[in-house]
């Protein structure tokens, strides 16, 4: 049986990481729309309020964006983060690697871990760009 990567999280604070998550990973690329407050509600078996909680929060994030009366969209991913957004993460970051090690985890795994995830990057990146030629583009 999988394990909730999320489980310590409150509701909407994991719907808002899948949904990340998601994106990150190519499986939800810009402009898909996401399925209606109450529509989510039902499919993830949570009160309409927690969904609207999360879609607010990805909306304040910059993942989605909302078009009145025509639902709730993934937006383009930004390319990079600009000074703000790496000064509020910074001590998240350093907050996890403590967190590792305390747990016996070393730095040279962390690192193995980073670039894993950055040849997932590379591939979703591609699959994107791909899927955005749809006609006319050369590899």
């Amino acid at each position: 049986m999988a394990t909730d990567p999320y489980a310590h999280l409150a509701y909407y604070e994991r719907l808002v990481l899948q949904i990340k998550a998601q994106v990150v990973q190519g499986v939800l690329l810009p402009g898909d729309k996401l399925p209606s407050v109450r529509e989510m509600a039902k499919q993830e078996q949570l009160n309409p309020n927690t969904i609207a909680k999360a879609y607010k929060q990805l909306e304040a994030d910059g993942v989605i964006y909302v078009e009145p009366g025509r639902g709730s969209f993934i937006a383009e991913p930004l390319r990079q983060a600009n000074t703000k957004d790496i000064a509020a993460f910074r001590p998240k970051f350093d907050a996890l690697v403590v967190e590792a090690q305390s747990l016996g985890i070393s730095i040279p795994i962390l690192q193995a871990w980073l670039n894993e995830k950055e040849g997932q990057a590379e591939f979703n990146d591609h699959k994107i760009a791909k899927k955005d030629c749809r006609s006319g583009c050369t590899e």
